[in-house]
Formats: structure tokens, C-alpha cells, sequence
């Protein structure tokens, strides 16, 4: 038994060796200390089931403030495995023995604790986190019941529920173990699994101290046939899609933005060539003012000048009548073919520039029309 006044300096009062050695001469035997009744267990009563049976190993004792042993409890560290699923659905381990664990954010790992146990057939045990790792976001839950003949490592969960990776040296307390001993040592239900007895009891160690054979266990489906999951936070998976959905909904604001800005120039161009639309219908309608002058002028012009020319031409005609009278005459007396007279001829003429005369009143009434048309379409 530990004595009254605990050391300041730690040692190891048996090995995993010896503690295994131990359990396996217990196997079949009554319980040692009858004189305990069934509760939870004490520091003293701890220690002297460990040195008796085994139970746990290795097993410390001393160390002043930093003792493994409290009044109710002993503390378990961090062991020599620990694993998660990576992106790929994969177990990987990720301890290198004697180095502290990184926990990353946001995520489940499974670590083994460094001690190993041999749970007699009357005492069953619990563990939780220590108070330190769930103040700092660690969450396990409440420890589940480890039943009486559990032999084996313990598996533990560890959710980092921060958004900081979470270091745990290997020196530092894990777990706090309590131990119950329970009403009587029963012969009825079965055993644990694993146990003493369900492993082969003629191994020199007997029990499953491979954690990863319960995170494959848990990791399978219950109806056969269908692949096991990959037993992973949520939250990085979530916190992916949402970032995937910001740059969506990014990539969408950034395209309606320049939807807009081009409907904005579109409509921009559009008012534009509207209104290069009105200024050349606007430009249209002087012009063709303008161009509706210049022909009436161009008609009044070619009146005037074609009439004078015509007059012209008409006094011409008289003088050439008059001095071609006497022609005719003589003419005529010598017996020729008899042609128009001056006056036949004056007479021809006048009757063409009456013609000419018709042809410009039509047009310079059709002008009007046209001027009277193209003004009333200019007014508003």
C-alpha cells in the first residue's frame, strides 16, 4: 500500500509486464479484498486492487502536485497510437511515439490511453476528459461504462470543437479512470468484448490492444454489404461548401453586376441612337426644306430662262419671216415644191411654247403640293 505522505518524485511501481503477470494469476480467483464493499472505489482501495490484480499497468506512484493517484481517480495519458479518417475516407495514424498530440481543428481523432487494463470480474470502470482539455473545446462526453473483465486498450474520441489546432504533450493527464466495484461477482451476461476469455487465454497476453479494431468496428455499417464511413467532423465539410457557395454566390453578383452595367450601356447606346435618330430626322426635315426650295428655284429658273430662250428664239423667227418672204416668192414663180410660209412656221411655234408653257404651270403646281406637304409633316 502507498504510504501516508506521498512523494515529490514519481517512480513506477510495476511495468505493463508485470502488471499483465499479475492478471493472469488472478484469473478464477475470489476477490482479495472481501472487507471492501461494493461503491465507487477510494485512493486507498485504488491502489490496493492495482497491486493485487493488476487491474491497470504500468502503475506510478509519487509525484507530488502532479500524483496520478487522486482520492478517487487515477489519471491516464496519451499512448503510443492515435489516428483519424483523412479527405480521402482513409485511417491514418498521426502520433509519433514520445511526441505530443496535435488534434487540428475541427476534427475527430481516436488515441489509445498509455495504460492498459485487466478488469477482474467484480469491478467495472469509467473515464473523462480532464477538466483542462474540455475547458479548452475538447469534447469525449461522458465516459462510457467499461464492464467487469474488460481486458484491453481503451479507444478515445476526441472532438476538437475549435477553430485552433490543440496540442497535448505526452506528459500531460488525458483521461481520469474511476473504479466501482460492483454488488457481487456475477455469473450471469456475457462476457466483455474483448476479455480475457474471448481472446485465447494461453496467449501470453490475451485481450485486443489494437484500437484501431474498434474505430473499424464503428466505422461499419450495420446492414452487411455496404462500405464503412469515414467517421469525420461535419463542420470542415460544411464550412468547404459554404466557402464553395460564397464563390458562387461571388462569381453571381459579380456576373449580374456586369449585366447590369452593360444593360446600363446598352440602354445608354440605345438613347443615343435615338437621339442621333431625332437630330437626323430634324436635319432630314431642313434639308429636304432647303432641297424643296432649291428645286422650286431650279424650276423657276428653268422656266424663266427657257421661256426667254423661246422668245428669243420666236423674234428670231420673225426676222428670218420677213427675209424669207421674198425666197418663198421666187420660189414659188420657178415652180419648187411649196413649203410652210414664214407665218405656217411663226404659227408652229407659238402653238410649242404654248405646250411649254402648260408643262411648267403643272409642275410648278405639283411643287406647291410637295412644299405644302413637307411643311405640314414639320409641325409638331
Amino acid at each position: 500500500m502507498s504510504s501516508a505522505l506521498p512523494s515529490e518524485k514519481e517512480f513506477e511501481v510495476f511495468s505493463t509486464e508485470e502488471g499483465r503477470r499479475r492478471a493472469l494469476a488472478m484469473i478464477g480467483q475470489p476477490d482479495p479484498f472481501k472487507d471492501v464493499p461494493p461503491s465507487l472505489l477510494s485512493a486507498d482501495d485504488i491502489d490496493r486492487y492495482i497491486r493485487k490484480t493488476g487491474l491497470i499497468s504500468p502503475y506510478h506512484e509519487g509525484g507530488g502536485k502532479d500524483e496520478r493517484l487522486k482520492k478517487a481517480s487515477y489519471e491516464g495519458r496519451i499512448g503510443d497510437s492515435a489516428y483519424k479518417f483523412n479527405e480521402d475516407g482513409l485511417l491514418v495514424p498521426i502520433l509519433t511515439r514520445g511526441k505530443a498530440l496535435r488534434v487540428p481543428a475541427n476534427t475527430i481523432v481516436f488515441v489509445e490511453s498509455n495504460l492498459e487494463f485487466r478488469l477482474p470480474d467484480y469491478i467495472a470502470l469509467r473515464f473523462n476528459l480532464t477538466i483542462r482539455h474540455v475547458h479548452r473545446g475538447l469534447l469525449l462526453g461522458t465516459g462510457p461504462l467499461v464492464d467487469p473483465g474488460f481486458w484491453g486498450k481503451l479507444c478515445i474520441p476526441l472532438h476538437n470543437l475549435t477553430d485552433q489546432d490543440y496540442e497535448i504533450p505526452a506528459d500531460e493527464g488525458l483521461i481520469w479512470v474511476e473504479f466501482t466495484k460492483t454488488t457481487s461477482t456475477p455469473k450471469a451476461g456475457r462476457k466483455p468484448v474483448p476479455s480475457e476469455t474471448a481472446s485465447n487465454v494461453s496467449s501470453p497476453n490475451p485481450g485486443v490492444w489494437d484500437i484501431t479494431t474498434f474505430i473499424e468496428k464503428a466505422a461499419r455499417q450495420f446492414k452487411s454489404g455496404k462500405p464503412s464511413i469515414a467517421i469525420r467532423s461535419s463542420i470542415p465539410l460544411i464550412a468547404l461548401q459554404n466557402s464553395k457557395n460564397a464563390e458562387e454566390a461571388a462569381r453571381e453578383a459579380k456576373k449580374a453586376k456586369d449585366d447590369a452595367a452593360e444593360s446600363k450601356r446598352s440602354s445608354h447606346d440605345a438613347k443615343a441612337a435615338l437621339e442621333l435618330i431625332k437630330a437626323k430626322v430634324e436635319s432630314y426635315g431642313l434639308i429636304g426644306v432647303l432641297l424643296s426650295l432649291a428645286t422650286a428655284f431650279g424650276i423657276w429658273a428653268s422656266f424663266y430662262f427657257g421661256v426667254r430662250t423661246d422668245i428669243a428664239a420666236i423674234n428670231a423667227r420673225l426676222d428670218s419671216a420677213i427675209t424669207d418672204e421674198n425666197k418663198v416668192t421666187d420660189s414659188t414663180k420657178a415652180g419648187s415644191p411649196r413649203q410652210l410660209t414664214p407665218e405656217e412656221r411663226l404659227f408652229s411655234d407659238v402653238e410649242n411654247l404654248r405646250r411649254r408653257l402648260d408643262e411648267v404651270v403643272r409642275e410648278n403646281a405639283t411643287l406647291k403640293s410637295q412644299l405644302q406637304n413637307t411643311s405640314s409633316a414639320q409641325k409638331p
